[in-house]
């Protein structure tokens, strides 16, 4: 079936019925006449489907032909609503207007999205010096100028890229992979990184200076790297250890009864953008932002999920002053203590925890002992006469 034909139904169907004839030889006359029909039944004496509006006048003068008697049924879509309001010709000269808008604001960027590792404090300076801002007309955008300029001066810059997607202006930035570093075969004994008692200790390379459950002081040698061979020369070779410590730290957390804390609890800005396929356009003049705001977005569909509107929300912070209870207080602490073990003993075991906690007139404070567990092998380099 030809895809032209074929998206004729996009605009809608009329339904049809007919009796009587040769119904059959007008299936085959709609088939050569590149007629798509839709939901064809044969029902008894009875034939029933659903064509274009645009082919409905063919398919009855078809129907005729073959002696079947056709009647139009309910008429759905596009072309009928188009034709309902065919007399309200503010309705398309506002369409006719939303067009034209969308057609302008196809030629110029009125916005700027930063992908990979682009940051907008670094690129945005770059783009203003090429003469790239919100409202530059797309045609005059030196994108090659542009890239080279992005390549040249942001720091480890490997690959960057400018590209405009409708409105929208495009910038990746890929910065070069660090190479890592490659652990030489340099001569270097392994010391304490911090005070601890030998748990355990896996020495690969080296001469064990400690024994498991001796207690060692920050900077003491675990490991040597000066090793005698079995007879009268000594070698110096590059140490290879895993010593694991326990040792205890005590932290402290404070949480006030009274607070004045930043709350996304004020005014609202509200920013829709039209999602057709994959095309976005703002519903809006000027640039979507608010300053001291928290950003969110919501996406409903409309037309039968074939069109969406996206919302980009800023609600502004404001100011609120709150009070606590102890009760309330000591669950804020929890959430500290939890969020401190994940952020600095993510790589440490945890023996025990004890808490002590101390009210005070201006809140509650917490003291933490925490018994822990890890690596405390710090390779040093032997400095060679």
């Amino acid at each position: 079936m030809n895809d032209d034909r074929r998206s004729d139904l996009l605009f809608g169907t009329v339904s049809f019925s007919g009796i009587g004839g040769f119904q059959e030889k007008l299936v085959s006359d709609l088939l050569e006449n590149g007629i798509p029909v839709r939901k064809l039944r044969f029902s008894g004496a009875e034939i029933s489907g659903e064509v274009s509006p645009f082919d409905y006048y063919k398919t009855a003068s078809l129907a005729r032909k073959n002696g079947v008697k056709i009647r139009a049924g309910k008429r759905r879509g596009l072309y009928f609503t188009l034709y309902r309001y065919r007399t309200r010709s503010g309705l398309y000269a506002g369409l006719l207007t939303f067009i034209l808008m969308i057609s302008v604001m196809q030629t110029r960027v009125l916005d700027i999205s930063y992908d990979g590792e682009a940051v907008p404090l670094e690129i945005n300076p770059i783009l203003e010096e090429c003469g790239i801002k919100i409202g530059t007309s797309i045609s005059d955008i030196n994108f090659s100028q542009a890239e080279q300029r992005i390549m040249l001066e942001v720091p480890g810059c490997a690959w960057a890229d400018v590209s405009c997607e409708g409105f929208r202006l495009k910038v990746e930035v890929h910065k070069g992979i660090d190479v890592p570093e490659i652990e030489g075969t340099e001569p270097r004994n392994i010391v304490a990184s911090r005070s601890a008692v030998i748990v355990s200790q896996t020495v690969r390379k080296g001469g064990a200076m400690v024994t498991v459950g001796s207690g060692v002081n920050a900077g003491d040698l675990l490991v040597s790297g000066v090793v005698h061979d079995g007879g009268d020369n000594i070698m110096f070779i590059h140490s290879d250890a895993e010593i694991i410590g326990e040792f205890t730290e005590t932290q402290e957390f404070f949480v006030p009864y009274r607070e004045t804390v930043q709350r996304a609890e004020g005014e609202q800005k509200r920013f829709d953008y039209l999602i057709f396929g994959d095309d976005e356009y703002p519903l809006f003049f000027g640039s979507a932002f608010a300053e001291n705001s928290l950003y969110s977005e919501e996406t409903r569909l409309i037309l039968n999920g074939n069109v969406k509107i996206r919302t980009a929300i800023y609600t502004a912070y404001v100011e609120k002053e709150i009070e606590r209870s102890p009760e309330a207080c000591v669950s804020e602490l929890k959430k500290q203590m939890s969020l401190f073990v994940e952020n600095f003993y993510n790589d440490l075991e945890i023996v025990t925890s004890n808490e002590r906690y101390y009210p005070e007139e201006e809140g509650i404070r917490v003291l933490v002992d925490y018994t822990l567990r890890g690596n405390i092998a710090k390779p040093v380099d032997i400095e060679m006469p």
